[in-house]
């Protein structure tokens, strides 16, 4: 399966609609269709963090469609941590993610000048 295939399944599995995906995400509507239609796939490691956070499932589970041990791990890691403590680390990869985009932009726009 691809990685398109892979995120909405998991969508679907765990009953999320593609509009919660993306509130909860970060990534645009239009990324997430182009995604999962197969349109876009290779997404950057940006976009895969987001999403897999989002969707709580390890990157391996998105890429791969199964889960390693080490990310298996790294997932009850997690999962286990204070629910304030998971909160902070999302909303530090969506920051972390917005710098990223904002560097791609500026970048982007330095180029096109």
């Amino acid at each position: 399966m691809s990685v398109g295939e892979n995120i909405k399944l998991k969508r679907k599995e765990l009953g999320i609609t593609r509009n919660q995906l993306v509130e909860s995400s970060g990534v645009s509507t239009a990324q997430i269709s182009r995604i999962e239609r197969g349109e876009q796939n290779n997404p950057n490691l940006e976009t895969l963090v987001a999403i897999s956070t989002a969707l709580k499932s390890s990157l391996d589970e998105l890429v791969f469609g199964k889960d390693s041990q080490s990310s298996a791990y790294l997932s009850s890691a997690i999962d286990q941590m204070p629910k304030e403590r998971q909160y902070f680390l999302r909303e530090l990869i969506k920051m972390t993610i917005m710098i990223s985009k904002s560097e791609e932009i500026d970048i982007e726009a330095n180029v096109n000048r």
